[in-house]
Formats: C-alpha cells, structure tokens, sequence
C-alpha cells in the first residue's frame, strides 16, 4: 500500500468495501433465483440481462468522463450499488430481481472514468501493474464475504443479506469520494470509430478477447447452481467456495499483472487461461469436496482475466481519447459476455457439465494460438495479444 499516493489507497479501501457487499451474495443470487421459481435457463437470461446494461452503459459513461471531470462520474455511478442492493432485498419472486440486475450493470458506467483516472497516474511501465493491484483488491474483499454471506443465508435469509450488503455498499461509494480530482487530460486531434478500427493491434486484441470473454463468462453464473443442483451443497458451502473463488483471484491478479508486465501479455493471458481449464476440468470431474474447492481456486481466473485486460489493450488505442477506448472496447465485449451467459444457460438446461466442456475447449483453443504466434514470432496470426 506504501507504494500507493493517498487517492489509490482509497480507491483500495472503496474497492474491498464493494467487494465486501457484493461478495455477500455474488456467488449466491443465482442460486436464491433457482428458489425464488426461476428455471436452469433463466439463469442465463439474469446474467445476460446484467452483462447486456453492463455493455450499455459504457458508451454513457466514456461521454461523461470526456465532456465532466473524472472524480464526480466516478464517485456518482458508485452510488448505484445501494438501490440495486435494494432491489434485491425486496424482490418477492425472481422477475422482480430484473431491475436489480439491470441497475448492477449499470453502476459499472463508471468504468471508462474509473480506468482513464488510474491510467493517467501511474507511470507508464505501471500501468498494468497499477491495474491488477487496484482491480485486485475486489477479490480480496470477496475471500470473506462468501464466508458470512452463505452463514447468514443459511440462518436467517437472502433478504437479511442484502440489506447488510446496502450499508457497505453506502460506505463504499462513501470513501471513493474522498479521492484527489484529477482533470482528463486527453489530445484534442479528431478521431473515429473508422481510425480504431483501422488499428491493427486493436483488431487483434477484439478478436482474441471475443473468444476469451465468452469462454469467461459461460461458465461463471451456474458454478455455485451447479455445486448446488449436481452435488446437493447448501449456502453454508456455497459461501466457502465462492471464497475460495475470490482467494485464488486475490493471489492470480498482482502475480500475473507483473508477469505481464515483465514478460508480455502472451505469458500473462495464457497462465491466467490455464487456470480457467483446470477450474472447468476440476469442477466437472472432481467427486470430493476438495477437489470442487480446488477447483473454485483455479476459477479465480474469471476474474483475472478481465482484470489484466485493462493493462494490456490501452496501447492499442492510439489517437483515441482513454475513456473512449475503454468504453468502445468494453462494449464489445459485451457481446461475448452476453452470448456466454445465454449460450451457457441453454446448454445448462441440457445438462448441467455442458458449459463447463465448452469453456475448456475454447480456453485450450486460445492457449494453442498464443503458443503459435510465440513460435512464429506474432507475424503469421493474428489473434493473440502481442
């Protein structure tokens, strides 16, 4: 933390705060859907419609963090966390869940603001290492809350759950305006999309990105309905896992954010896709619980993967402002994520292991191209990440 100026440090604190209320029921609110009536399926539709408003709101958010100063975006949007909480707290059937999936994926509009603000002060052979300790710090704030969240769950319910993640939620978006405003500074030379798009190197990233958000995000929501359903474990459990989820995020986020700094994204994004496979693998193959908690360790990689990604893509955006670049890209990768999400429910509904086989065969699929293009050198293909 010493390594941090005041305004990172708290961003920190504001960070392990949210983490704190959403890793309350993060892992947990699918399977409180599947009890509130919703179907295998339907799972998949909850998180499309979140990843879908996640997608949506960038575009937004990238206009105000270009047109208003970068603190004021940043801190009002986190304020969205404690009416989708509530929402949540108050649904009495699963529809009723919608609109707190659809502000959830909304109070990420910040999120173009939110990377412009650490990219523009940190040092340049930081960036990615900044990224990955900042963005880092969400998982730590999830080892723990999974823990109490499936106790209280289990005790004395869902609702009693959301309403303690509301109040950390307040304290969150508390501490985040506390931070130093820091104006946007941004080269005022015209641009569009037709000039990203001409961007090689941005090209590229898209491609290898859309294939590896949609192995990511097709798995991710029926890990807890799928210990539930197939091995009968109870929220109590369902709280261990999802912290042994966020531990190994918490260990994989700075250990490969300074890999990829040091030794390029090649080595960063294929490790982090490794660990993806053997949590997919384990998951579906394992009978012990020992085997599904190592498993839920490797899918720390979930998160990690879009953690990284923060660090790797800025270079590509050339004469495009960051908060733009940001948001263009994350929209787009929405789509995978929205296709992950609704492709995973309907093979879930076929049978439970399904996603699961999906997402090793598209995380052995990238971890073979980045193995190619490091062998020829990145010249002959052009998908991976150089």
């Amino acid at each position: 933390m010493r390594r941090f100026d005041r305004s990172f440090r708290l961003i920190i604190a504001a960070q392990i705060l949210f983490a704190l209320g959403l890793g309350l029921y993060y892992q947990l609110i699918f399977v409180y859907a599947l009890s509130l009536g919703a179907s295998r399926f339907t799972i998949g539709v909850l998180q499309a419609v979140w990843l879908a408003c996640t997608a949506i709101g960038f575009i937004p958010g990238a206009w105000a963090a270009k047109r208003f100063r970068l603190k004021p975006v940043i801190a009002g949007v986190w304020w969205l966390t404690v009416p989708a909480a509530t929402c949540f707290a108050l649904a009495p059937s699963w529809p009723w869940l919608i609109p707190g999936f659809v502000l959830s994926g909304f109070y990420m509009a910040n999120n173009p603001a939110f990377k412009s603000y650490i990219y523009l002060k940190s040092e340049p052979a930081r960036v990615a290492r900044n990224m990955a300790y900042i963005f880092g710090a969400y998982p730590i704030g999830l080892i723990f809350a999974p823990l109490l969240g499936g106790y209280l769950a289990d005790r004395i319910g869902m609702r009693w759950v959301f309403a303690i993640s509301i109040v950390l939620y307040a304290a969150s978006s508390t501490v985040i305006t506390l931070i130093e405003d820091t104006p946007y500074h941004t080269a005022e030379s015209r641009w569009t999309l037709a000039s990203l798009y001409a961007n090689r190197l941005f090209r590229r990233y898209v491609v290898f990105f859309f294939v590896g958000f949609l192995a990511v995000y097709l798995g991710q929501p029926f890990l807890t309905p799928f210990l539930k359903q197939v091995h009968g474990q109870g929220y109590t459990a369902l709280g261990i896992y999802a912290a042994l989820a966020a531990l190994g995020a918490a260990v994989m986020c700075p250990l490969m954010g300074q890999a990829t700094d040091r030794f390029g994204p090649r080595l960063g994004t294929g490790a982090v896709l490794g660990f993806l496979v053997a949590g997919a693998t384990l998951l579906i193959t394992g009978a012990h619980p020992v085997v599904w908690g190592a498993a839920m360790l490797c899918y720390g990689a979930f998160d990690t993967f879009r953690f990284i990604t923060n660090g790797i893509i800025a270079k590509s955006f050339g004469d495009v402002p960051l908060a733009w670049g940001y948001a263009i890209f994350d929209s787009i990768m929405g789509i995978p994520s929205v296709i992950g999400g609704l492709l995973g429910g309907f093979l879930y509904r076929q049978r439970y292991q399904l996603p699961f086989v999906v997402v090793i065969g598209l995380g052995l699929a990238l971890i073979v191209m980045i193995a190619a293009t490091t062998r020829r050198g990145g010249r002959h293909v052009a998908a991976a990440p150089d």
